[in-house]
């Protein structure tokens, strides 16, 4: 019962303010048509990680109709998302075809997809359960961190394919 007041009455307004204050901020950025130095993808990652949490914390209860906002707030959370996963999509591609693939991008990268999976998911299918979050976290976190295609392979090879590309520009390597 506390939990649910936690996730009520605290945690699920904040979510909606931030995801406000986002929203702001992203229309900032189309009027301007400029980008911020990198950390947009963090604000993104962290009103996604904590409004995900929040709804798996009121999953039990969402059904109830004394809990008819929960309801609403489950409906329309993944359907907010999706413009912000966008403007998420656009900061690492910009920031990755400017300096290549590092770990941190590769792993916002792989987020930013496992979001839009999630968000679709949570969108389209007829039986939803939640645990296809955990599970597939997991998925993603054991392939992303061996083997070739594992973020520090992949940042490797990206980091040293840009490093021959610059020092055959400067005609140092022939």
């Amino acid at each position: 019962k506390g939990l649910k007041i936690f996730t009520q009455y605290i945690l699920l307004p904040l979510v909606v303010i931030y995801l406000l204050i986002l929203y702001v901020y992203a229309l900032k950025i189309a009027l301007l048509l400029k980008l911020p130095q990198g950390w947009i993808s963090y604000l993104i990652i962290g009103l996604s990680t904590v409004g995900i949490f929040s709804l798996l914390l009121i999953w039990p209860v969402q059904e109830q109709k004394a809990n008819g906002w929960i309801k609403i707030y489950t409906r329309w959370f993944y359907r907010a998302l999706y413009p912000l996963i966008a403007l998420l999509g656009l900061a690492i591609y910009k920031r990755i075809a400017e300096y290549g693939i590092t770990e941190n991008r590769y792993f916002i990268l792989v987020l930013a997809l496992w979001l839009l999976a999630m968000a679709t998911y949570f969108l389209f299918s007829r039986k939803k359960s939640i645990k296809i979050i955990p599970t597939s976290l997991c998925i993603i976190a054991c392939l992303s961190s061996f083997g070739p295609w594992g973020a520090f392979q992949i940042s490797e090879k990206s980091q040293i394919h840009r490093l021959k590309n610059i020092l055959i520009k400067k005609n140092i390597l022939v």
